[in-house]
């Protein structure tokens, strides 16, 4: 499919623009939560699919290894994660969410909902569904593209 120029330069410049939106929001809003992106990112993961070690979510994520096991160990240190046996390889490490990381993530998301709730108040319910699905394939399309897994 060819793309229109002009819509192209659209794309990529609203694109920009979204991200610094994106990221002036999380610093108003979310920082005093004690979560940052990736650490908000890795205990959603664990809260939906863990147990997990840190390797599936190194790989996830497209981390190395160092990453991931800093930062998972940023979220064990705060008593939101803790570590426990692999029943299938007890040479291995799971790691699984807390009642406190729980809490926390649930409160985080809870800020989240409200903040887009306020975002898209003037919208109509079509217009935020559409949007929803939208950016749902734009991130499935940029994943395949990239040939990352899913991170969500």
């Amino acid at each position: 499919m060819n793309i229109d120029p002009d819509n192209l330069q659209r794309i990529e410049h609203q694109m920009a623009i979204f991200v610094r939106r994106a990221e002036a929001a999380r610093i108003a809003y979310f920082t005093n939560t004690g979560l940052d992106r990736s650490t908000y990112l890795l205990l959603r993961r664990l809260f939906d699919h863990g147990p997990l070690g840190i390797k599936a979510l190194a790989d996830t994520f497209q981390l190395d290894i160092s990453t991931a096991s800093r930062q998972t160990a940023s979220l064990e240190a705060k008593g939101y994660v803790e570590r426990t046996v692999d029943p299938k390889d007890a040479r291995v490490s799971l790691l699984q969410v807390t009642s406190a990381g729980s809490e926390m993530l649930l409160k985080v998301r809870q800020l989240r909902q409200t903040f887009f709730t306020d975002v898209l108040k003037d919208w109509t319910e079509e217009e935020s569904t559409q949007f929803g699905e939208l950016l749902e394939r734009f991130n499935r399309t940029v994943e395949d593209h990239l040939n990352i897994s899913k991170c969500m």
